[in-house]
């Protein structure tokens, strides 16, 4: 049986590297690597030579990206800002009978493929929001809800998000877009009773204490469609996420943006990405990039778990976590099909133990239980 071919887009990008390195790793793969301007192989697949080949693409040409799309098994795509490449490239893929794993797509690209769908099925998996947050952020709180061997019913699920890191244009792009729920602004909210209710700016704060070096961290009240749709499924009666950029010029970064409602169009969501990008990379002269999530489940009975997660390297994790679920894609592991977050997508147990093969998951607590990189090697 001949390999099977996966079209990346975006490869010459730190999260498409990273993804075509664990691809190439842990497949068979023959890799189509996909960017609108270099044409070269990346000095770190030079290994692979023999399984990878480097094409030109304008990914926001439909045309002319179909083409590629038609004869490979499945699509990567790690391009962006998700805020402007939105769902082109999942529905070309759609219109194409070819699965696609897009590491983007946040609120908007969810609205617009469930619109898609109710006019047309899929008739292959379109998995999104494949990345850290959302993303990780959906199927870690997942994972906790499995462990549970009790049979109480979950009154409310509590999340906390911090990330750091020197964010690329395209990421702090996506950053700002985000602080205005992605053209939706609903301010500080939270889902309860099968409603989004607001909530005053003196509640919207929270804290949480992480794993050194980290410690304790004040977060933010957010919305997350992923979280809304975990919690409808199990039947949650209250969801509330908060969420924080932890680099302190970052930080005020997005403050400033909030504030000043940068969000609203393209031109100031540009502005203050560039601003971001400048203020994060000055945090991480000094600071190590990380990312973590604190999920709190209490039950009706009164009764609480929680878990935390910690994974270095946001961007090397990002690219392991698409290439596990492109890998999972590719050995059939995905019976579902159209519109998929990864936590739709993917059973998260198993989808845990193998981000923990990676090495990238520095710390793991399950209520009294903590597994940690260090203690394993020890």
């Amino acid at each position: 049986m001949p390999a099977k071919s996966v079209l990346l887009l975006g490869g010459s990008g730190q999260v498409g590297l990273q993804a075509a390195t664990y691809l190439l790793n842990n497949t068979s793969v023959k890799l189509i690597l996909a960017s609108r301007k270099n044409n070269t192989l990346p000095a770190v697949l030079t290994q692979f030579k023999d399984r990878v080949s480097v094409i030109n693409v304008d990914a926001l040409d439909t045309e002319e990206l179909s083409k590629h799309i038609i004869p490979a098994d499945l699509v990567v795509t790690c391009i962006g800002p998700s805020g402007i490449v939105g769902d082109k490239v999942i529905l070309a893929c759609k219109a194409t009978h070819t699965p696609v794993i897009d590491a983007g797509g946040y609120d908007p690209v969810y609205n617009s493929l469930h619109q898609h769908e109710s006019k047309q099925k899929s008739t292959v998996p379109l998995i999104f929001n494949v990345g850290l947050l959302p993303g990780l952020s959906g199927t870690f709180p997942h994972y906790l809800i499995q462990q549970q061997d009790s049979k109480l019913a979950i009154e409310e699920l509590e999340l906390q998000y911090i990330g750091r890191d020197a964010w690329s244009y395209n990421s702090a792009w996506d950053i700002i877009y985000g602080l205005g729920d992605f053209g939706q602004e609903r301010g500080f909210c939270y889902y309860q009773n099968n409603t989004i209710k607001p909530e005053k700016f003196s509640k919207a704060s929270t804290s949480a204490i992480f794993p050194a070096p980290i410690g304790k961290v004040s977060s933010m009240l957010l919305y997350a469609e992923e979280i809304v749709q975990l919690a409808k499924r199990y039947k949650i009666n209250t969801a509330k996420v908060y969420g924080a950029n932890v680099g302190p010029r970052a930080m005020f970064t997005c403050l400033i943006a909030k504030v000043f409602k940068m969000y609203r169009t393209p031109k100031s969501i540009s502005r203050a990405a560039k601003w971001l990008v400048k203020a994060s990379a000055k945090d991480m002269k000094k600071l190590s990039p990380v990312f973590a999530i604190q999920a709190k489940l209490t039950f009706d009975n009164g009764q609480s778990e929680y878990a935390q997660i910690v994974v270095q390297d946001t961007y090397q994790a990002t690219g392991y976590i698409i290439g596990i679920t492109a890998k999972s894609v590719l050995e059939n592991k995905v019976n579902a099909t159209g519109p998929l977050m990864l936590h739709q997508a993917l059973d998260p147990k198993n989808f845990i133990e193998e981000l923990k093969a990676t090495g990238i998951i520095t710390d793991l607590i399950l209520s009294n239980k903590i597994t940690t990189k260090t203690m394993e090697a020890a």
